[in-house]
């Protein structure tokens, strides 16, 4: 294992992977090394954060948010800087943490909504799209023998708080927590979010299961670490180790601030970061504050033993939310990596870990790995039957070496501009993501590969510079497909144009920031003696822009350093005589999803040699012809409007209600859309015609 001192923590922390995850002892000393020596098991919590970006926190260099407890817990532990969810989105990461398996596995690969079905499949394409449609799994099956199970039959009394989503919305009481190990349970249905998160946390009727209202002015998170608590403290002498799976709602949507934090967030917001949301900041700081609650509790004295024999795993589910804004500003940004919930690049799925005090671990992890490595720390065997994809970290945990191998993450979904349908494999430093059938006419995959250790960022893609390497990582994804026999989007053989080309254009114009050309300014570079030079690559208006950079070949005389500011500082020693280097130049600039997610841009590329500096690339993007893109051409402006209201208008009244505007007579109570529903219907008669409905964009 790769150690680092405390006093660097910081400085790394700038690549950790967080908003969300880390794993420590509660106690000071490894309890991993001989937890069967004394016939004594450790207990463990999982406590488990929703949509904590990997930067959501002052723990790992959050300039905005204040997370006192998450520093306190990282005192504690090991920081992994390379921790993994299993899926962008909530329901197969907590599939996984609870099956040790890849959600592709078990067929749920997207998170569980109404549209989900019982026994998914991979749809055929229809005329307008490169390819089809993967249907998601709307429960984990209960043939999954759960992490919970596994630890009842070792002996463990076992609960459940909070946030499951891993059962229908519908008649799915069966598959909630209490039918899948757990002897407690609050909450454990298929909420994805709280109703409210103030007592009574109900909306129209509707609570969480188990869950009394507390005292006017209650807030969820506090209110969970309090429900924790008093389960620990009537199980913690019964003789029987514990496992409390300590599920947070938050900071799942909806988005409601803690009110008395407000203030102070509010005046700390400064309007150029890219985190600047005050109600998201004060979720984050009281989901910290529970966490402060459940450390102060096992702090007591009386407490001793309970803490010195308890394994903490603190987590998240996957990358922060980057696609929603509240009054005007962006939820949260996972910069300075790409991406967020919903895709496949590192901000939607990298996060942090942390155990043993003082120490940095480099070795990647994922969330399948936390089934196994609690069986091994419980002294427990796994069953020899039942597949497990991840593995036992015990070793890292124990201070020890090990490889933990290829990484994969499977999410074969169309989320629009949050992600193309893609599959990605992290092995050693590099990462390879395929989107499916996206190459040109969809006769091929689109592949981006990635060195992320000189480019955590994600902006560089060099598969054009190592087919080699593409082609040894995708035999990965091959032969993780065949094993795990994941459901694949089909290809659409009638599909003419260049995929990638057509999703970017039609992201242009929502994506303010992207650049539609990147160019090297400067003059020639001399190379006859050594030197220096700053460079940032410029756009079509001439604006300097984010860039990243990395040396191709050269790296004996030439390097590079990457700066805050999003310049790059180039130096190069005198030119040897038959010398070459070649310079790529990324960028890696975006906040929105429609800036961040569409086809990388390919690099600008600069050569040194004893003759000089050359450009031999430069970006210019070309919009597809008429004929390329009329597969996917977008339908003509407002032309929505009309369809969208012959669907709701389910009367023939010539108006439409909220209940039709949501889509479900039945009352369904869905906040967002009823805010929406009062900004169109501009008289407030509670009815929508098809001229108002037409003064709003999508």
């Amino acid at each position: 294992m790769n150690k680092t001192t405390r006093r660097d923590f910081l400085s790394l922390s700038a690549l950790a992977a967080v908003g969300g995850a880390a794993l420590a002892l509660a106690g000071r000393h490894s309890l991993l090394h001989g937890a069967g020596r004394s016939g004594g098991k450790p207990n463990v919590i999982v406590f488990l954060v929703d949509d904590m970006g990997w930067i959501d926190s002052a723990t790992y260099g959050s300039k905005y948010y204040q997370t006192p407890n998450m520093t306190r817990l990282a005192k504690r532990g090991v920081l992994f800087t390379d921790a993994y969810a299993a899926s962008p989105l909530c329901s197969p990461t907590r599939a996984s943490i609870m099956s040790g398996q890849y959600p592709a596995r078990m067929g749920l690969t997207v998170a569980i909504t109404p549209k989900c079905v019982a026994n998914p499949k991979a749809l055929p394409a229809n005329g307008n799209s490169y390819c089809g449609r993967v249907q998601g799994r709307d429960r984990m099956p209960l043939e999954i023998y759960t992490l919970a199970e596994a630890l009842k039959d070792g002996g463990y009394t076992t609960a459940h708080i909070g946030k499951w989503h891993l059962a229908p919305n519908r008649d799915g009481q069966k598959f909630y927590a209490d039918n899948q190990g757990f002897d407690f349970v609050i909450g454990g249905a298929h909420l994805p979010g709280p109703p409210d998160y103030y007592s009574p946390y109900a909306r129209k009727g509707r609570g969480i299961r188990n869950l009394k209202p507390g005292p006017k002015g209650e807030y969820l998170n506090e209110r969970l670490a309090g429900e924790s608590i008093k389960w620990i403290d009537s199980v913690k002498d019964s003789g029987k180790p514990f496992y409390l799976n300590f599920w947070h709602y938050a900071v799942h949507s909806p988005i409601i601030p803690k009110r008395d934090l407000m203030p102070k967030y509010t005046k700390r917001r400064d309007p150029k970061n890219v985190q600047r949301c005050p109600e998201m900041a004060t979720m984050l700081e009281s989901m910290d504050t529970s966490l402060g609650i459940l450390l102060d509790f096992m702090d007591r004295p009386e407490n001793r033993e309970l803490k010195s024999n308890t394994l903490l795993i603190f987590t998240s589910d996957n990358g922060g939310m980057i696609h929603k804004e509240v009054k005007g500003n962006q939820v949260t940004s996972n910069r300075p990596l790409r991406g967020g919930k919903g895709n496949t690049y590192e901000g939607g799925i990298r996060e942090p870990w942390i155990v043993k005090p003082g120490t940095v671990c480099r070795t990647p992890v994922q969330s399948t790995d936390i089934y196994p490595t609690v069986l091994e720390a419980a002294g427990l065997k796994r069953r020899a039957s039942i597949p497990l994809d991840g593995r036992s970290i015990v070793p890292l945990l124990n201070g020890e070496a090990m490889e933990r191998g290829p990484i994969f993450t499977h999410f074969p979904h169309d989320m629009g501009a949050l992600c193309a349908p893609s599959t990605s494999v992290r092995a050693g430093d590099w990462k390879l993501i395929r989107f499916y059938h996206a190459g040109k006419n969809a006769a091929s995959h689109a592949y981006e590969l990635f060195d992320l250790k000189r480019d955590p960022s994600e902006a560089i893609n060099l598969a054009a510079y190592f087919p080699e390497k593409v082609r040894e990582l995708d035999q990965l994804i091959e032969s993780f497909l065949e094993d795990t026999e994941a459901l694949v989007p089909l290809g659409n053989s009638k599909y003419k144009g260049d995929p990638q080309a057509t999703r970017t254009a039609q992201s242009l114009n929502k994506a303010p920031k992207r650049p539609r050309s990147l160019r090297l300014p400067g003059s020639a570079i001399k190379t006859a003696k050594e030197g220096n030079r700053r460079i940032q690559l410029t756009d079509q208006d001439d604006q300097a822009r984010q860039t990243h950079a990395l040396v191709l070949e050269g790296s004996e005389w030439v390097r590079v350093r990457n700066n805050d500011d999003g310049s790059v500082e180039l130096r190069w020693d005198a030119a040897p005589k038959n010398g070459s280097a070649k310079i790529l130049f990324g960028w890696k600039g975006g906040t929105i999803p429609q800036e961040i997610n569409s086809a990388t841009i390919p690099p600008c590329e600069l050569e040194l040699s004893a003759r000089g500096s050359k450009i031999t690339h430069e970006y210019e993007f070309t919009m597809p012809s008429p004929s390329q893109s009329a597969a996917k051409a977008p339908a003509p402006k407002r032309r929505w409007q009309d369809q969208f209201f012959k669907n709701r208008d389910r009367n023939g009244d010539g108006a439409i209600t909220l209940e039709e505007f949501i889509g479900n007579p039945k009352g369904r109570n869905v906040p967002s859309l009823t805010k929406r529903f009062k900004k169109i219907d501009s008289n407030g008669d509670g009815k929508l015609l098809l001229e108002e409905l037409k003064k709003q964009t999508r």
